[in-house]
């Protein structure tokens, strides 16, 4: 099963303008700017929602899970053709804000501005600096295996800040001559939150203070310090009015197999369908979907009932997909490890959460099938279904 989770907040800091907030942007930027004046860069933080993954970690519910960091594109300027991107668990917690990065908080008198790259909390707009109300990013706070300091990093160019994170427990995605959408398995770092995984040692952020102060995005080592242009990446946040909002995919393996005295569908000329797929569903319903296979043509034989009727079950190696009808794009990929198909002794089929896409939207199921002869075969018919709120 692949089950998405949307951010809860995010945000933006840059260098150059250290204590703007734009909590509020529909964008969330990876910038550089390299000048005689020196080398200024912009950083990404963004958190998920993660009590209800650990909790189903907990219960056996989700075994060996994969975690994915999805982030979408929405412009980029004077982009290398090679560049890395790395992510880390945030150490210390901060706030979002409200600001803009066009309407500065500071004019519109907000109670508080929240984070930005001097500030992880900045609660006085029109005051440089309180000490009674702000909260600057600081090492000097930081635990990281109940010892102060360790393992964690504060890295700047020009201004103090920047954010803290704990170094090791991270995650990257390169880049060459691809797109510029991110998809980054963040495995580890969601293992270090949440305190589970094979590889995972030390304390749990979320067990540790009872929070999840989430990720924090930034270039890879020297790609920052620089003086390379790396030029401006951009994704979409959480405020956008489109469907590319920031997703965190948790993949993992539910299937089960037992095709009891079905046979299997071998032939060419095959057709799928599903037997109970439902118009519209409430995005609080989980069903358990049928997909029917049988040949187009059937052998003729004696029987008391139509040979149509005959039902196979899809190989082993079939996968279910699900893309947004408007755009065509998909939502869920093929994948070996979240959409394999299931079977029992009625037929193949699949189980899925509703919550995980947007709702008031219109999806269409489709299907990828790997014969015994290794061809591959795609059915993508007119599987619609709406999710309503």
């Amino acid at each position: 099963m692949i089950k998405s989770y949307y951010a809860e907040v995010d945000n933006t800091i840059y260098e150059k303008t250290s204590s703007m907030n734009t909590g509020a942007d529909a964008a969330l930027e990876l910038s550089k700017v390299s000048s005689s004046r020196g080398v200024y860069t912009s950083r990404i933080l963004i958190k998920f929602p993660l009590a209800s993954i650990s909790e189903s970690v907990r219960t056996g519910d989700i075994i060996n899970p994969k975690y994915y960091l999805n982030l979408y594109q929405s412009n980029a300027i004077e982009m290398q053709p090679e560049y890395n991107i790395i992510s880390f668990a945030v150490s210390n917690s901060w706030d979002a804000g409200a600001g803009r990065k066009i309407d500065p908080v500071s004019r519109y008198g907000y109670i508080k501005q929240g984070s930005s790259w001097a500030y992880r909390d900045k609660r006085h707009p029109e005051t440089e600096y309180l000490i009674s109300k702000d909260t600057q990013w600081t090492s000097a706070s930081l635990y990281a295996n109940n010892k102060p300091n360790a393992d964690s990093t504060m890295i700047y160019s020009s201004v103090t800040g920047g954010g803290t994170w704990y170094s090791d427990y991270y995650a990257s995605q390169s880049f060459e001559y691809d797109s510029t959408d991110l998809r980054m398995d963040v495995t580890p770092v969601v293992n270090f939150l949440i305190g589970t995984g094979s590889a995972y040692s030390g304390i749990s952020k979320m067990k540790a203070d009872g929070k999840n102060d989430g990720f924090i995005l930034l270039r890879s080592g020297s790609q920052e310090s620089n003086s390379t242009n790396y030029g401006n990446l951009q994704f979409f946040s959480r405020e956008t009015n489109t469907v590319y909002q920031p997703r965190l995919e948790v993949v993992h393996d539910d299937s089960s197999f037992i095709p009891g005295d079905l046979s299997e569908l071998i032939s060419d000329e095959s057709v799928v369908y599903l037997k109970n797929l439902k118009h519209e569903y409430s995005c609080k319903e989980e069903p358990k979907i049928r997909i029917v296979g049988r040949d187009r043509y059937p052998t003729k034989t004696f029987s008391t009932e139509s040979n149509y009727k005959s039902i196979k079950y899809l190989p082993t190696s079939s996968y279910y997909g699900v893309k947004d009808a408007l755009t065509d794009e998909f939502v869920v990929p093929y994948s070996f490890l979240g959409t394999k198909l299931s079977c029992d002794s009625s037929g193949n089929y699949m189980k899925m959460d509703m919550g995980s896409f947007m709702p008031e939207r219109y999806y269409k199921l489709c299907f990828q099938v790997t014969q015994s002869d290794a061809s591959v075969v795609i059915y993508d018919e007119n599987f619609y279904f709406k999710v309503n709120r």
